[in-house]
């Protein structure tokens, strides 16, 4: 993973008066890179769902006063006001603003209707405005609201007399998902063993999660167990629960931040590999971030203090690359647009993923991958 941050560095708002148009760029902007990439990831993936066809009139709404105003001309201006927000903040035009806006016509949705309301759309609106509302040296509202998630939702299930026995999950698993492998193994234990495993593993791992979440120097364990957390429930499930998985593993982009300035990467020009890796590189760095330099030494980057070389060089460049998050979040959300079941392409996808970029498996490759 990039470096876990303790700070992040502003970008000043008066070097923004000639942004690209490139929605693959995410420096130079009036939001930190890391945030740029959270809510450009979002914005894509609400795009690429075709979110803004759920959005509704108000109905049983939270508030009352919303039912005061005319439900098609309401509904018009909250898709409206979506549509432009999501593509500005693709194409870098205000970025910060933009996320506000969006952010607020999600949550504005999910009071006006009890039926759009979802804690998926809740958290990703969260996400959107807390973004937009950043301020360097400022309260840490991203890290605290995913902290609160985690520990709103250990709370109830360790509260939930379903999950101490393990009757919620096995209902779930058996009757709601039908998931072979679970019955499967099921059968080959004793009753309710497996269920009451994995109801108390999810609490947990929820609550264990939190004061990572709140401490600096454990912000590189948090940052894992998000990502395992949520890649595991779309293993299990093939779903991305509409908006949860893509909010909350974007949110493990507020712990960290990206090296300031360009990247430094050292290649062997006599070497194939080396040649190949800068070429393809090269290719899709649009944000135009590495700078590569000849040497006698095998393929190296450096981040900090930190000197990356063979496979986890690699690994750090796809890590830093933007469009990385970009193609896992939209060929999952692509997904939903496919005729049939698509469970098993988000799961590929996914466990693809956590091979490449996550330990322990990373770990592996990075001892067995060795190029001179």
């Amino acid at each position: 993973m990039p470096t876990t941050a303790q700070t992040v560095l502003p970008i000043n708002p008066r070097q923004t008066s000639n942004i690209s148009w490139n929605p693959f760029r995410c420096s130079g902007l009036d939001l930190p890179v890391n945030l740029a990439i959270l809510v450009k990831v979002l914005a894509l993936v609400l795009l690429v769902t075709n979110h803004v066809r759920l959005l509704p009139d108000p109905w049983l709404p939270f508030i009352p006063l919303l039912d005061r105003f005319p439900p098609t001309l309401f509904k018009w201006t909250l898709q409206i006001v979506f549509v432009v927000a999501a593509v500005s903040i693709l194409f870098n035009r205000s970025i910060r603003r933009a996320s506000v806006v969006l952010g607020a016509v999600m949550l504005i949705a999910v009071v006006s209707s009890k039926a759009y309301y979802g804690n998926n759309k809740t958290f990703c609106g969260l996400m959107l405005l807390l973004s937009g509302l950043y301020q360097p040296g400022g309260p840490p509202f991203l890290r605290w609201q995913l902290a609160l998630t985690y520990f709103g939702a250990g709370l109830n299930k360790a509260l939930d007399g379903d999950w101490h026995t393990g009757v919620f999950f096995e209902n779930w698993a058996v009757n709601r998902l039908h998931q072979p492998w679970y019955i499967k193994l099921d059968a080959m234990l004793p009753p309710m063993v497996l269920a009451r495993f994995m109801c108390w593993s999810t609490i947990v791992t929820e609550l264990a999660t939190v004061p990572c979440l709140l401490i600096p120097r454990l912000y590189y364990w948090a940052v894992l167990a998000n990502i395992f957390f949520q890649s595991s429930l779309l293993l299990f499930t093939g779903t991305t629960f509409t908006l949860f998985f893509y909010s909350m593993t974007a949110a493990s982009l507020a712990f960290v931040t990206w090296p300031a300035g360009s990247i430094s990467v050292l290649y062997n020009p006599r070497s194939s590999f080396g040649q190949r890796t800068r070429q393809f590189f090269q290719g899709w760095d649009l944000d135009r971030r590495f700078l590569w330099t000849e040497s006698q030494r095998r393929l190296e980057l450096q981040t900090g203090d930190t000197v990356h070389k063979g496979f986890r060089a690699v690994r750090m460049m796809m890590l830093l690359n933007p469009v990385t998050y970009f193609v896992i979040a939209g060929s999952i959300a692509a997904l939903d647009n496919i005729p049939g079941d698509t469970a098993l392409f988000r799961r590929l996808i996914a466990g693809t993923a956590l091979i490449l970029f996550m330990p322990p498996l990373a770990w592996l490759l990075d001892k067995g991958f060795h190029h001179d």
